[in-house]
C-alpha cells in the first residue's frame, strides 16, 4: 500500500480488498487515508496490484488542445469557467448515459454520485476547492458496466487514475480529469465555516468557492443561512484564512505535492479546466474569462468533444497544442511546496488537526513578505510611471 505522504485517498484498494477489511479513516490532522484490519488480511495483495500510485496507469500524449465555452449563457455565466462540464453532462445524459461527479452534501463534505437525469446534477457545478470521495461509485460502475451501460466520468486525475487501474479501458466508460492544483481536507473547511458561523451569529447552509453572484473569475468565498441569505463573502486577498490556505497552496494534503499525474501525459480520454496561458502562443480575440481549456487524449475522447461541437453545444477554437501545456503549471508539474506551506506543516501537527490555528502564522508571514516586497518595488514603479509619462517605453 502506498505510504501517507504518497496515498491520494483514492479508495481503490478498499474497494478491491475481497475481505473488506480496508476502510477510509481519518487521521489526527485530518488527513483520510486506508486503515487496514491486520486481523482479517489475507496478504492477498489485491489493494497494492490496484493502486495507482503504486502501478503507474499508463498515460497517453494529448491530440488537441480546444480554448471552449457553453453556447448556453446561462450556463456560461454559472459555472465556474466556460460550462464545457455541464455541457458535457447533457450531451451524456441525452445518449443515456449514467453521469457521475462531485456533490457538496449538507455537511459540506463532497461525494461523487452518480444519477441519469440533467436535471439532477446542478450540485455537481461548480468548483469544489476541498477533498472529494469518489469510491461510493466504484461498485456502481462497475454494475453499469456490467450491464453494459454507458457512463461519463468527471473528477480529478488521481479518481480518474483510480478508475483506469480498476476497469481498464471499459469501453462503456468515458473519463474526464479536471486539471487539480490540490485538495484541501474537509475537516479544515467545516472548521472554517464553524468560526464563521460563530463570528456572524448564523448558521451556513449552502456554500460557494467561486460564487456565480460575485462572479466566479473573482474566486468568492460565500456562506449562506437557511433563508438564502449572503452573510459572509470574502477573496484570498480580503483575508479569508481557507481561500489562503488553498490558493497559495499552503494547507493541501501531502501527496499533493508529489502528485504522479500532474504531468504532460495524461490519464483521462478528455481533460478540462480554466484556460490558462490563453494567447501565449497564438493571439485570441476573446480574454481567457469564463473560458475553458480541453484537451483531447485520445479517440474516445475525440468523438465525445467532435459531437459537442457537431451539436453546437459549445463554441470551441482549435489552439495550438503547446500552449496550455505553457499556461497551466499544473499539466507540467505538481504544486510546489512554500516556506508557508512548511510553516503549515509543523503547526497542524502541533494543534492536532486545528486548521484556523495552524494557519494563521503562514497566512500572516506571507502578508508581511507581500507588503516588504511591495515598498522595496515602489522606486522602480515610480521610475516607470514617469518614464511613460514622459514618452518612453
Amino acid at each position: 500500500m502506498a505510504n501517507s505522504n504518497a496515498c491520494t485517498g483514492c479508495g481503490a484498494c478498499a474497494f478491491k480488498c475481497p475481505k473488506g477489511c480496508i476502510t477510509m479513516q481519518e487521521n489526527k490532522i485530518g488527513i483520510i487515508l486506508p486503515h487496514i484490519d491486520e486481523g482479517s488480511c489475507v496478504g492477498c495483495h489485491a489493494c497494492e496490484k490496484v493502486c495507482p500510485v503504486l502501478n503507474e496507469v499508463l498515460p497517453s500524449q494529448s491530440q488537441k488542445a480546444y480554448a471552449a465555452w457553453s453556447l448556453d449563457d446561462e450556463e456560461r455565466r454559472t459555472s465556474a469557467s466556460g460550462g464545457i462540464a455541464a455541457e458535457m453532462y447533457k450531451l451524456a445524459t441525452d445518449n443515456s448515459y449514467k453521469i457521475i461527479g462531485a456533490a457538496q452534501q449538507e455537511d459540506f463534505s463532497v461525494k461523487h454520485e452518480m444519477v441519469a437525469s440533467f436535471e439532477a446534477i446542478e450540485k455537481f457545478k461548480n468548483s469544489k476547492y476541498v477533498f472529494s470521495s469518489a469510491y461510493d461509485v466504484f461498485p456502481l460502475v462497475k454494475n453499469a458496466i456490467r450491464n453494459q451501460q454507458k457512463v461519463l466520468f468527471i473528477g480529478l486525475p488521481c479518481q480518474v487514475a483510480a478508475m483506469r487501474k480498476i476497469y481498464g479501458n471499459a469501453e462503456h466508460l468515458l473519463l474526464v480529469e479536471v486539471v487539480c492544483h490540490g485538495t484541501t481536507p474537509v475537516s479544515y473547511l467545516r472548521q472554517h465555516i464553524d468560526k464563521l458561523n460563530k463570528e456572524a451569529g448564523d448558521v451556513a447552509k449552502r456554500m460557494s468557492f467561486r460564487d456565480p453572484y460575485t462572479y466566479t473569475y473573482t474566486f468568492t468565498f460565500t456562506l449562506y443561512n437557511a433563508d438564502n441569505k449572503l452573510f459572509y463573502a470574502k477573496r484570498t486577498k480580503d483575508g479569508d484564512t481557507y481561500q489562503f490556505g488553498y490558493h497559495r497552496a499552503v494547507s493541501y494534503r501531502e501527496n499533493c505535492y508529489h502528485c504522479r499525474f500532474a504531468k504532460p501525459e495524461r490519464n483521462a480520454d478528455i481533460t478540462i479546466a480554466d484556460y490558462h496561458g490563453l494567447g501565449l502562443v497564438k493571439p485570441a480575440a476573446y480574454d481567457a474569462k469564463k473560458v475553458s481549456l480541453i484537451l483531447v487524449n485520445n479517440e474516445k475522447g475525440r468523438g465525445f468533444v467532435d459531437r459537442l461541437i457537431a451539436e453546437k453545444r459549445i463554441f470551441a477554437e482549435e489552439r495550438p497544442l503547446e500552449e496550455p501545456f505553457k499556461g497551466e503549471t499544473q499539466l507540467r508539474h505538481p504544486s510546489l511546496k512554500t516556506k508557508y506551506r512548511k510553516m503549515f506543516e509543523e503547526d497542524i501537527e502541533e494543534y492536532n488537526g486545528d486548521f484556523e490555528k495552524a494557519i494563521v502564522r503562514s497566512q500572516n508571514k506571507y502578508i508581511r513578505d507581500e507588503k516588504l516586497k511591495h515598498i522595496k518595488s515602489y522606486p522602480k514603479r515610480v521610475i516607470k510611471k514617469i518614464l511613460k509619462t514622459i514618452g518612453f517605453k
